[in-house]
This record gives C-alpha cells, structure tokens and sequence, in this order.
C-alpha cells in the first residue's frame, strides 16, 4: 500500500512534476430534476400506488436500500404512496440470466427512467433487452370496479434484436389474469390501441411516431366505460371494457408475458386509484405530466465516412460514444452511427469506410491523378477546378449504401442522419503543403455531393472532422492541419473539428507502460483503440454544441445550455509563445472548462513542444525538440529546449506538436476540467459514466506561432 502526503496549502503529488490534486474533488450529484415544482400524483386522494422513476428517490437496490447513482442496478421501484407495493424487474425466460434492469440518466429532458440496456448496440441506441418488463403484484382492471390508471414511458426505437418479433406491437400494459393486453403501440403502423384483439379494440391514436414519450390516463367507470387520455387530450369515451366483472391479479407493464415480449422501453411514471376520478382530479392529474416533455422524440445518426482509422474508430466506440454525447445534449432518445466497410456489401459495392483511400485521386504514386483511378470523387488530371470533378466510385459505394432498392439505410434512418463524421486525414496528408488549395477545394467538393445525396443544405447537415492526426509527411499533416481549419473558420461550411488534439495517443497494438507513459511498436498508421474512444467523449462537447446551436435539441431547450463550465473550444489553447532566452520559452494558455494546467508523465520532459529555428513549413529549417516543462501558474507553462535558437524571434515558428510528432498516450499537458464541479444539471460524468470525466488536452497548433520577445 502507498501512501501520498501533503503538506497544508500544498498541491498533493505523486512524482516529479505529477500532481495528484489541484483542486478539491467535486461532490457527487444526483439525477436532476429540473426546475418542475409539481403537482404530483400523491396531490390526488385515494392513491394507491405511485412509482416514479424519473429520480433516484424512487429507486431501490437489490437489498432494498435507496439508489445513489444513476447507471447502478436496480431491484425494485419504490411505492411512494405508502401501500408498500414495488414494482419489479420481470422476465419470462428464467433459464437464462436476465439483463439486469438499471436507472438510467437523462432520457426525458433531465428526468431519467428505467429499463434494462444492452451493453451492445444493435441498430440503434439504447439497444433494450427484448425479455425485460416490470410487475405489479396485483391490481384490478375488470368492468365492474371504479379505477383510473396512468403511465408514462418513452419508446427510444422500434422493436430491434429479437428472434422474430421486431414487427410485433408493444405491449404498454397487460393482464395475466386475463392473459390480454390492455394498451399497445404499433411497430409496424402508428397505432396506439386499447383493449386490442377484442370486440372493444378501439384505436386511440394513429399518429405514434417511431420513437416518442407519452402519457396515458386510463378510467374505468362502472356501467359507463372506459375513458382514456393521451397527453392530456382525451382521446375515447365510454368504450365497452371486454374484462369480466373482477379482473384482479398480476399486471405486467412493458411486457405481454410471451418469450421476447418486451416492450422495449423506458419506464418513468405510473399511478394508480382504486376509483374513477373525476374531472377535476383528471385535470389535475394531467397537470402532473408538465413534468415530462411528451409527443415525438428525436434520434442522432451520424453517417461517417473516411478510410482504415475511421474504420478503427467504429470498432474502438469513439464513434458510438460520440453519438450518445451529442445525444446528451440534446436530450435527444437514441443514437446510432450509420457507416460500412468495404466488402460488407457487394452487387452493388455498398460502403462508407475504405482502407486507404484518400477523399481524391490526387496523391501518386498510389493514387495517380487520371479518370481511371478515381476514389470518392475523380481527380481526371486536367487541371480542371475540383468543383466540377465527378463523383468516383468510392461515392458510388456511398450513394448505393444510402439510396436505391439495395440500400442497406432504410429511408426512416436517412431522414435521423444529423452530421457528417469524418475521422480522416491519413493518405491526404501524404500530399505536399503546396497542394493546400487543393485539398480544401476536394472536401467542399465531397461535402457539397454527400449532402446533395441526402438532400441536406450546408446549414442543415454538419460536418464532424477531426485535427489530422500523425501520419508519414510532416508537411503534409501540417497541410490538412491547416486546410480544416480554414474551411471550419467559414461558417457558410458548417465544418466543426470535434476534436482539437490526435497526437496524444499510441500507434494501433503497440505496448504502454501507463506509469510513464511510454510506448513501443505498433502500427503507427493507426491510432489505438482507447484513445480513439477517449476521443470520442471529448469530441461530444465540441459536436454536442453544435447540434444544439442548430436546433437538433429534443427535450431541452438551446436556452437550457449553461453559458459557462463546459467545454466550448475542445480544450485550453497556446495563445502566446514569449522567448525568455534563446533555450528557455514561456506559453500562455487560455481555458476553456478548466482553470489549471497539469503536466503528467512525458509531459514534464517536453513531450510535443517544439520550435522550427528559421525556415517554412514548406522548406523547412532545424526542428529543435523540448527536454522539459514546467508549469509557471495556472496559465503559464515554461518549456526548455534542446538546443539554442539561433534565428530572430520572428523567424522561429513554435509547433505543439510538429507534423506527424507523436505526443503519446497521457502525455499531452491537460486542463483539470475533470476537477472542476459542472453546471447544475449537465453533469455528463453523473449521467453517462465516469469515464466521461477527462481532462482536455492542450489543443494542437493548427498553425505555428511565431515567437515573441514581449511576455504575456
């Protein structure tokens, strides 16, 4: 066992240069709530059950005890109208392990819920366990009882993953005495019926969207009737209940009691009374529901597109993950990626990814310029300006996987597609620096295609790219560099770098010593597969911003973004490089989310920092590396370099890193965000994990900084 002791008023260590603790650790939160004051369902007389699973106050473990954090296992719902009845997990297949059922964050507006996630993803996001309800031990639904019922849940998709039921409607609530479904969505239609399969069926909406969050008030009035209202609107009226007399005994919400009967959904509220209410506790009760934001619900799709590292970032999560934070944001319901690789699909070639292939034909020797040797879009060679150049088969492969009677996107997804992701920079930054002008004009020429094919304006549909990541030519990594950052400084592209840092990760399966942060091997072509996840999580905010600035927000609001706190320019940035000597350099840093620098593991040996003494990136002069760095205070880091500078402060351009340099793995100077207590609400770490909780690395110089002999 170790030990770190700290002196009063001292920052905590744990080695040379590693601090352990800038900060007091930020205090655990809660699910929140919003700012919904009531009424609630208890504010109704004669309640008789109430379970509510919008916050963890209504949650219980396995053993009974209150739940304390959001993504923990739950084993019961809590009644809170004091007659002691949970609600439980229910599943029909005892024989084999069920998925355990979990109190998930934020799947209404800042309201959560509870179902049972898969931990892999089918075609959408949440995939939820196709055999998971919950049951209520007992309670009446006959004809010749007074009753009123309510329940409010949230479907995420249609039905996917089962054996042979996706097509099948969903059970809202079911009775076992009776073995009859009482309420039920459609998966193949729009239709929310009661009392279906019998004389009494009656189709109470024929307008439910694919996914949604809805209410439901169900009253029974003997000799009457059953009223029903959805969302507040009543919606049928005195229609023929088909139970018997006493239809008491188990009911399954969620569920229909068959093998894979589940509804696939998210479970946030029911209520019940023993009698009919009447019209003003009706509208009371539909008063209750202002608590939850009911009607059509969105999904976030990206659609990415690029070649083996984008391939790679599928298969690592990244791209999942960033999906589901941009999600986040937006209170949106699901999340999906929408992407192929090569030979997935053939007759025709249906793709997106394809290993290394660059956007044009337009860097031999690999790939020549010429009609014939055309990739996403064709370079003929000519000299021609690449806003006239034809579409290549690459793009003919994208068009097939979205469109036409083979495509492997249905239409309902191609109208969810919200971005455009591309992960991709390896084989264009083989080309020369000269080549700038180029390259930019063949990414406005692609994305100008692409969401053509999608029927999109540059408004509309989002560019996610990310800063080019190390690869082969110094030049030609700081050309791409550069050329998106360009093409994201003119708003008329809608271009967004979602992530500002790639050269602090590791070549794909090389070795890692996570106590120093050195690594050995690999492919260094590829980026590993954790930090491609990590930059998937990092890259939400940037992403999530966006799509909230463009009206992609579900259940929250725009105006709901907190001003401050979060991240809003993917991390701290070196503004302003001051030679102190001709070895010695001083940055200024400006913060984003954070408020102090941290140099840990290769960080504090200069890991990055470098400085070109005269010449261009085109026609380089001597690279002088770093051998230490030292943080001065919370916006100041003083580098010291290899070597002397020889040149004029104007002539020497500072890098971090240079080209195709890589940082490594932990070894990039970070903020301390993580440290820092979000905002009230937007507690992403709370909400999806603690993983989620980064520090932001210093993002990379776009452009060199040219030295300056005045400090900062």
């Amino acid at each position: 066992m170790n030990f770190l002791f700290t002196a009063p008023g001292a920052a905590l260590v744990s080695g040379p240069n590693q601090r352990a603790l800038v900060a007091a650790l930020p205090v655990g939160s809660v699910v929140p709530a919003g700012n919904y004051t009531g009424p609630y369902p208890s504010s109704i007389s004669g309640l008789s059950g109430w379970w509510d699973a919008g916050v963890l106050s209504g949650l219980r473990d396995v053993n009974g005890l209150p739940i304390v954090a959001p993504n923990s296992v739950v084993g019961s719902l809590f009644d809170k109208s004091g007659n002691a009845q949970p609600l439980l997990p229910y599943h029909i297949t005892v024989d084999t392990t069920p998925v355990a059922m979990a109190a998930v964050a934020r799947v209404n507006g800042y309201l959560g819920a509870v179902g049972a996630p898969n931990t892999t993803i089918a075609a959408y996001g949440p995939t939820l366990d196709p055999d998971w309800g919950l049951a209520h031990a007992g309670f009446e639904l006959g004809s010749g009882v007074g009753w009123t019922r309510y329940i409010v849940w949230t479907r995420p998709n249609l039905r996917q993953a089962t054996f042979y039921g996706n097509a099948a409607p969903i059970p809202l609530v079911h009775c076992t005495i009776s073995n009859s479904t009482i309420l039920q969505v459609d998966s193949a239609g729009t239709n929310l019926t009661l009392f279906p399969g019998t004389a009494s069926q009656t189709v109470l909406s024929n307008a439910m969207s694919r996914r949604h969050s809805h209410a439901v008030i169900m009253r029974n009035t003997p000799g009457v009737g059953v009223d029903v209202w959805l969302d507040g609107v009543q919606v049928a009226s005195a229609i023929a209940n088909p139970l018997g007399s006493s239809a008491f005994g188990q009911v399954l919400f969620l569920h229909d009691a068959t093998a894979q009967g589940s509804a696939q959904c998210w479970f946030h509220e029911a209520a019940l009374w023993e009698h009919a209410l009447v019209t003003a506790d009706i509208a009371r009760l539909i008063a209750c529901q202002a608590r939850w934001v009911l009607g059509p619900r969105k999904g976030i799709n990206l659609l990415m597109m690029g070649q083996s590292n984008a391939a790679w970032f599928g298969v690592s999560g990244g791209a999942l993950a960033l999906a589901q934070g941009v999600a986040w944001y937006c209170g949106a319901a699901s999340y999906a990626v929408s992407e192929s690789l090569s030979g997935t699909y053939s007759a025709p070639n249906r793709y997106t990814v394809i290993f290394g292939h660059p956007i044009s034909n337009s860097s031999p020797p690999i790939f020549p310029t010429g009609s014939a040797n055309g990739t996403f879009i064709t370079n003929p060679g000519d000299g021609s300006d690449p806003s006239t150049w034809a579409p290549g088969p690459d793009f003919a492969a994208v068009t097939a996987f979205l469109t036409g009677a083979s495509a492997v996107i249905p239409a309902m997804d191609d109208v969810d597609i919200g971005f455009l992701l591309w992960p991709w920079s390896e084989q264009d930054s083989t080309m020369p620096y000269a080549n700038k002008a180029l390259y930019k004009a063949t990414v406005l020429r692609l994305l100008l295609l692409t969401r053509n094919l999608l029927g999109r304006s540059a408004a509309h549909m989002p560019l996610l790219a990310w800063n080019a990541i190390p690869y082969e030519t110094n030049d030609g990594v700081q050309m791409v560099r550069e050329a998106m950052n360009d093409l994201a400084g003119d708003l008329a592209n809608n271009i967004k770098l979602f992530i500002d840092q790639t050269a602090d990760s590791n070549p794909l399966n090389s070795t890692y010593n996570p106590s120093t942060g050195i690594y050995a091997g690999g492919d260094p072509q590829h980026r590993d597969q954790p930090d491609l996840l990590r930059y998937g999580r990092i890259g939400a905010h940037m992403a999530g911003r966006l799509a909230v600035a463009q009206g992609m927000s579900d259940t929250l609001a725009a105006s709901a973004l907190p001003a401050t706190g979060l991240p809003a320019k993917g991390g701290p940035q070196i503004v302003h490089v001051y030679r102190a000597s001709s070895t010695s350099l001083v940055l200024t840093v400006a913060h984003d989310s954070g408020n102090d620098l941290l140099l840990p593991l290769q960080a504090a040996n200069g890991a990055g920092f470098a400085v070109m003494d005269g010449g261009t990136i085109a026609a380089p002069g001597p690279v002088i590396t770093a051998t230490a760095a030292t943080r001065i205070d919370a916006t100041h880091v003083a580098v010291t370099l290899a070597s002397a500078i020889s040149n004029p402060s104007s002539g020497v351009l500072f890098f971090y890193p240079y080209g195709s340099t890589q940082i490594g793995r932990g070894n990039a100077v970070t903020d301390n965000a993580s440290m820092i207590a979000p905002p009230s609400n937007w507690n992403i770490g709370n909400d999806l994990g603690s993983a989620w909780l980064v520090n932001m690395p210093l993002q990379a110089t776009t452009y060199p900084i040219a030295l300056s002999d005045t400090p900062q």
